[in-house]
């Protein structure tokens, strides 16, 4: 916070170090244009389901079907 109270950058160590603290994928900073279009939630998503293991991820997948089964429904209705 002191480094951008400042208005300066923090050197790449400190980058380093914050990136890996908060768990922040740096992908969006080296390939800038692969991410375009992707909203902020889905970004989030993203973060969240990539700390996840193997038991998690099928579990968000089964309930991400089920969302996917109830909304087809709702509009076969």
């Amino acid at each position: 916070m002191n480094i951008e109270n400042k208005g300066q950058y923090p050197s790449f160590g400190v980058f380093v170090k914050l990136v890996t603290m908060f768990d922040i994928p740096i992908d969006q900073f080296i390939h800038a244009d692969s991410g375009q279009g992707e909203s902020s939630c889905r970004k989030q998503i993203d973060v969240l389901l990539n700390a996840m293991n193997e038991k998690e991820l099928i579990v968000m997948r089964a309930t991400v079907e089920g969302l996917k089964k109830a909304r087809e429904t709702e509009v076969s209705e």
